[in-house]
């Protein structure tokens, strides 16, 4: 069954057209009955969801229901992107995957590097500060057997905030822009006329007033990952981020063959109302 053919006829600026804003809403029902359906991991190369109906559903054209198994509205943004497709996307929303890794949008407890295991007598030695990463690791009796890292993904928009006092004219800056000076870094937030003063987040390294920099002043105005507690965070990019959810979409959900004849008797009626 061909997904449109069964979309209901309306009149739309005097011409008859199919009625593609039409819904339907059986899937979650489906879905529930743990006997329907089936969890599936999508392969590089296999994934699109043409394909993927014709070599289980022995046909091209139920590709609808790979969609909407799965909450996909629109097949260009919410359903997973190849390796081809995730770069040009990247390219056409940020320019080019350089400026994506090195855009960072926030912070992350990082967790999943770390699977060391410490024994209570180091936990115990630790800073007050650095202790709520640990959490004690229990045997089958209930006993301690060590501390391992806290599996939260906690977030902070930006690790620290900089105010620069510049020498240099305001409009040589614009908002995004990246900072250097020797090793430090960070992207600029504010710009101030008042005191020819640009505002920076992001930043590693540490910022210093040089005036052969033309930096007269560099003042830490919020930091919210302190020194000591700063290898427990991560950035993350604009890049990573993406990544990440296109890596979440691998993971779809497949309804059984054997229940097809009934969500297709479904649908032709649900999608009629």
């Amino acid at each position: 069954m061909k997904y449109f053919n069964r979309f209901p006829v309306v009149e739309y600026d005097g011409k008859v057209a199919k009625n593609i804003l039409a819904r339907v809403d059986f899937i979650d029902s489906s879905k529930r009955d743990i006997y329907s359906n089936f969890d599936y991991v999508l392969e590089e190369g296999s994934s699109r969801p043409d394909v993927i109906s014709n070599n289980y559903y022995n046909s091209p054209y139920y590709d609808w229901l790979i969609y909407l198994s799965n909450g996909v509205i629109d097949p260009y943004h919410d359903y997973y992107r190849s390796a081809e497709d995730f770069q040009s996307y990247i390219t056409a929303k940020y320019g080019s995957t350089t400026i994506a890794r090195r855009n960072i949008l926030f912070y992350r407890n990082d967790w999943s590097s770390d699977e060391s295991l410490i024994n209570e007598s180091v936990y115990d030695n630790l800073q007050p500060v650095i202790k709520k990463y640990w959490k004690p690791k229990l045997n089958n009796t209930g006993q301690i057997t060590g501390y391992e890292r806290v599996k939260e993904d906690w977030t902070v928009s930006t690790n620290q905030i900089v105010k620069l006092v510049i020498t240099s004219d305001l409009d040589n800056f614009n908002v995004g822009d990246v900072i250097e000076q020797d090793d430090a870094e960070g992207t600029v937030i504010l710009k101030n006329a008042d005191d020819n003063s640009i505002t920076l987040q992001h930043i590693t390294g540490a910022f210093v007033a040089n005036t052969a920099d033309g930096i007269t002043s560099a003042t830490i105005l919020s930091k919210n990952i302190s020194d000591l507690e700063a290898s427990f965070w991560s950035p993350v990019t604009a890049y990573d981020y993406e990544e990440e959810q296109n890596e979440l979409k691998r993971y779809v959900n497949i309804i059984k063959a054997s229940y097809l004849p009934d969500i297709e008797k479904q649908f032709v009626e649900l999608i009629k109302r």
